[in-house]
């Protein structure tokens, strides 16, 4: 009972490659807010409400409102999304139909399309992009006083990272 000799009725775990470790309550809570917390692959398609706290990525197709009071959202290169955006930072490399609404910045990156209404207080626009709508810049950018946060450039490329390693996974 005590010793080191196995159960013999005792299932073997299965073996999983590449698996991530599950995390407790206590390293959620911790995790870093450009964590990936959830992904939408192509193949999805879904219609309701999507509410997060960290960060989203949005390959499929999504009809709906998507609310985050300053997650970080993302809408894949190959995505279609209809409805009501609103997050911390968005970024759009993908078709948007819809008004989106941003507490910091919105990126309308190469290739995305945006048909509506845009309000950021922060907007960064590509050269390739598609925006058909209005604009209106909330300016309600952080404080002075507000605390710190990390630079977008570590963001930045850390996302282009996510999106070259789910594009050369197709």
């Amino acid at each position: 009972m005590f010793g080191n000799k196995p159960n013999d009725n005792t299932p073997e775990a299965p073996t999983v490659a590449n698996a991530t470790p599950t995390r407790t309550r206590k390293n959620m809570n911790n995790q870093n807010k450009n964590d990936i917390t959830a992904y939408l692959g192509p193949d999805t398609r879904i219609e309701g409400t999507l509410t997060f706290e960290s960060s989203v990525l949005i390959e499929g197709e999504f009809k709906g409102r998507i609310i985050s009071e300053h997650g970080q959202l993302t809408i894949g290169e190959k995505a279609r999304v209809e409805g009501e955006l609103t997050g911390g930072q968005i970024t759009i490399r993908g078709h948007v139909e819809g008004s989106v609404t941003a507490t910091e910045r919105v990126h309308l990156a190469d290739h995305g399309e945006l048909i509506g209404d845009l309000t950021p207080p922060s907007l960064q626009m590509d050269e390739s992009v598609t925006f058909e709508g209005s604009c209106k810049m909330n300016g309600r950018a952080r404080k002075p006083n507000d605390q710190q946060r990390e630079s977008s450039e570590p963001k930045k490329a850390r996302e282009e990272e996510i999106v070259d390693a789910i594009t050369s996974m197709s």
